[in-house]
């Protein structure tokens, strides 16, 4: 699967089971086009950054459609590790400031 943005199509690694969507992005130091978590229904959702290697930006979708953004969210710390949280069926990681995407765009995804 892949996503149109920035009027290019970029690669999805699709993350659709618990063991998949537990383990994300821990223990990369990469990622090469984005990373879509789908979930069976429009529930809140809630992601951190547990042992993650390189900030992301986090887009909670419905429907295709962005519904909250979160932007530069850096690895967690020994001390601190933020949750970031939405409304969501579809959620798609970024690498940092390589591609734009807001609250309200409708993303188009493709085979």
């Amino acid at each position: 699967m892949n996503v149109i943005l920035d009027n290019k199509e970029l690669p999805l690694e699709i993350m659709d089971t618990p063991n998949a969507i537990a383990t994300g992005m821990m223990g990369r130091e990469n990622l090469n086009g984005g990373m879509l978590f789908i979930f069976p229904n429009v529930a809140e959702r809630s992601f951190w950054m547990k042992d993650c290697l390189i900030p992301l930006d986090i887009a909670f979708i419905v429907k295709d459609k962005v519904t909250k953004v979160y932007y530069n969210c850096p690895p967690c710390n020994k001390n601190k590790c933020k949750s970031y949280y939405g409304i969501a069926d579809k959620v798609l990681e970024l690498p940092v400031n390589r591609y734009s995407i807001s609250t309200g765009d409708v993303l188009k995804f493709t085979d």
